[in-house]
């Protein structure tokens, strides 16, 4: 007798739990380093979900921005930065940056990372993105955007302000943080790639 009542009991509080559980939101956000992602993004048409994320902080003690990847879930951590689908890198900056800043340390890595030859078939190709650039103050959020229809975007608080064709362009400035060899950061790499 007491047997079936904790059996009855322990099934209702599973029904319980299971109820409480269906009941909260599916599209609940994800918090990396206490700022809030999405689960899912829409690039184009395709709804990708979110692969990783971390902090990113310059000489150990300044938090730059927490960044999230979004990439197909099929595609393989190291196979990301080659893949020709689609992928949103999204990073929510904890301070005050220009645009000129933003300029420099691009080319800089780029500069580390490409080849001359390369960097030569991309100039105009980077003119123009970099040129599109603004000042960024503390919340504001920049993705960089690719598709394999419509090239690579950058996107500041959602907006888009460039648009610029090609792989090996999405290749190339997706690597400034997924290189294998020379990102940004090692360990804010890793965890992105997570």
């Amino acid at each position: 007798m007491k047997t079936t009542a904790v059996r009855s009991a322990a099934r209702l509080f599973a029904v319980c739990c299971m109820s409480l559980l269906l009941s909260l939101p599916a599209t609940a956000n994800i918090r990396i380093s206490g700022i809030d992602f999405v689960p899912t993004v829409n690039v184009g048409e395709a709804q990708i979900p979110l692969r990783g994320g971390g902090l990113f902080r310059y000489a150990v003690v300044f938090r730059v921005y927490a960044g999230a990847l979004y990439a197909p879930s099929e595609i393989a951590g190291e196979d990301i930065l080659g893949a020709d689908v689609p992928k949103r890198l999204e990073l929510h900056y904890l301070l005050d940056i220009s645009a000129d800043d933003f300029r420099k340390s691009g080319l800089a890595f780029l500069e580390k990372q490409q080849s001359p030859a390369d960097l030569i078939a991309l100039a105009d190709r980077l003119e123009t993105f970099n040129a599109a650039y603004q000042d960024v103050r503390e919340g504001d959020r920049y993705a960089l955007e690719y598709h394999p229809e419509s090239g690579t975007r950058l996107l500041k608080n959602d907006e888009e302000l460039v648009r610029v064709p090609g792989l090996d362009f999405a290749r190339a400035y997706f690597g400034i943080w997924l290189d294998p060899q020379q990102p940004l950061s090692s360990s804010f790499r890793n965890d992105l790639l997570a």
